[in-house]
């Protein structure tokens, strides 16, 4: 076959175009000391980059700006790197600590003591954020699995059922305390969309991308352990029958039928108004104008001690660094903020529970055999000012661990033959482990009418790959994965 020469360098010339026109830069950005900075920021020109995520990785598309664009590599406290897009490269950045002194940055200067610095930030909150009648991009990563402590379903007595029929019970069951206790999968669900705002109780969600990276053999929320109990009690009664169902002293349903169940599970999952939820009281959460803010630590000043670090400057603006612990037991955090000295603004606030303090709670557990505990909540929240002189939440995360025991009889009794019945016992305990991530794209201001005229969807159209593939992002600037994010891959023979 003749070599055409012609059509070699037609191919060769569009690749070498993709490759300049449609380019993805990729790297990690590290200490001197080759340690990952998280949340560092890569932006190229005014407005337009990402963040690291928690092993210091970003990529970042550079088609559509000018090979003398300049990009910039920050985070507060290191000194930026900046280069023009032609010499932005794939590969590690490093960033140098910048190292500050309080004494030295207030030689000519009387410093404010951190009292004065608290003041001026609750007396500036309406002048320096603005939630209302915004419209966000943002991109939502939430990652969740859990750590099972204790599992035991048993049949603990039975009348009109066979013997072998009881063994395929409790093997299944069996199986289900095994899958719980031995369970290290991790799911992973991922969207873009426009959240609108009109004010601190309403917001609608319009959703352009969803993914959802989930090995449904291993999903052990509470909702898909119940589907499996179910399943199970499915499985092995007879389903053209009505059952009464009860649960201690309490009966639960006199008219059960095991065949035409409705799948509430996917309902919930699956609602547009679920993630909605979610994204928006992130943003209210940590709203600091907001008086139902989470965040109670800048607000609440006297039940607070505050101590006056550093400073630290981000590009030329010097920040003053301050840590915070609770003064009383009816508070709950503690954390740095950085508060901007040109406008005390927060323009950061890392926090967590501080110790033995915990969320919300149930203990019912000797009455009713239950008990629900939220632990270990810690948070970042980073904002950035606009264009209009206000700042908005630029990235939100949120990590929380949700303690759960639930020790409950149940008796399934057949209608027609109130003699046949079944009895077990459920005995479950473990932690949920759940982290969110909201990173917002842009943001637009919008009028009442075009709040109001919006129609919102009722569900969401999730795509479900078996695999991680790296394509799934590549039209957008979202977090880096994590390399265990990366790996997820359900096995062939689960398909």
């Amino acid at each position: 076959m003749k070599f055409n020469h012609r059509y070699f360098f037609f191919i060769f010339a569009s690749l070498l175009a993709s490759n300049i026109y449609s380019q993805t830069v990729s790297g990690k950005v590290l200490t001197a000391s080759q340690e990952a900075i998280p949340y560092a920021t890569v932006q190229i020109g005014e407005s337009y980059g990402v963040i690291t995520n928690e092993e210091g990785l970003f990529s970042i598309k550079t088609n559509d700006f000018d090979d003398n664009e300049m990009v910039r590599i920050s985070c507060l406290g290191y000194e930026s790197v900046d280069l023009k897009l032609i010499n932005f490269k794939s590969q590690d950045y490093t960033l140098k600590e910048k190292v500050n002194e309080l004494s030295e940055v207030f030689i000519t200067n009387k410093p404010l003591s951190v009292d004065s610095i608290m003041f001026y930030v609750n007396a500036k909150l309406k002048e320096n954020y603005r939630f209302h009648l915004n419209e966000f991009k943002i991109f939502s990563r939430k990652t969740e699995y859990i750590v099972g402590e204790n599992a035991d379903f048993e049949i603990t007595k039975s009348t009109g059922f066979r013997k072998k029929q009881l063994e395929l019970f409790n093997t299944d069951f069996d199986k289900l305390e095994t899958s719980l206790l031995n369970n290290n999968s991790k799911q992973y669900t991922d969207f873009i969309g426009s959240l609108m705002i009109l004010d601190d109780s309403q917001a609608k969600l319009k959703v352009e991308k969803a993914i959802r990276l989930l090995d449904e053999r291993n999903n052990q929320s509470l909702e898909s352990l119940a589907e499996k109990g179910n399943d199970i009690v499915l499985k092995h009664l007879d389903k053209d029958k009505i059952y009464t169902v009860k649960t201690g002293l309490f009966k639960i349903s006199d008219s059960v039928s095991l065949d035409n169940r409705e799948d509430k599970m996917a309902d919930t999952i699956n609602s547009l108004g679920h993630i909605r939820t979610k994204s928006f009281e992130m943003i209210m959460n940590n709203a600091l104008n907001n008086s139902n803010n989470r965040l109670d630590f800048i607000s609440e000043t006297k039940k607070y001690n505050y101590e006056l670090k550093d400073v630290t400057f981000i590009d030329d603006e010097m920040v003053y660094i301050i840590d915070f612990k609770p003064k009383r037991s009816s508070v709950k955090y503690t954390g740095t903020i950085y508060v901007s000295n040109e406008t005390f603004a927060v323009i950061r606030a890392d926090y967590r529970f501080y110790k033995n303090r915990v969320g919300e709670k149930l203990n019912l557990r000797l009455l009713f055999g239950v008990k629900y505990v939220e632990k270990n909540q810690e948070g970042i929240v980073a904002f950035k000012k606009d264009d209009d002189g206000y700042y908005y939440p630029s990235f939100i995360n949120e990590q929380i661990d949700r303690y759960f025991y639930i020790n409950r009889p149940f008796k399934f009794i057949e209608n027609s033959n109130t003699s046949n019945k079944v009895s077990f016992s459920f005995k479950i305990e473990g932690t949920f482990k759940e982290k969110t991530e909201l990173l917002i794209l842009s943001r637009n201001e919008i009028e009442t009418s075009t709040f109001n005229s919006y129609k919102e969807l009722k569900d969401v159209d999730y795509e479900t790959p078996k695999t991680y593939d790296a394509s799934i992002w590549s039209d957008y600037n979202v977090i880096e994965p994590l390399n265990e994010m990366k790996d997820f891959k359900i096995p062939v023979e689960e398909y």
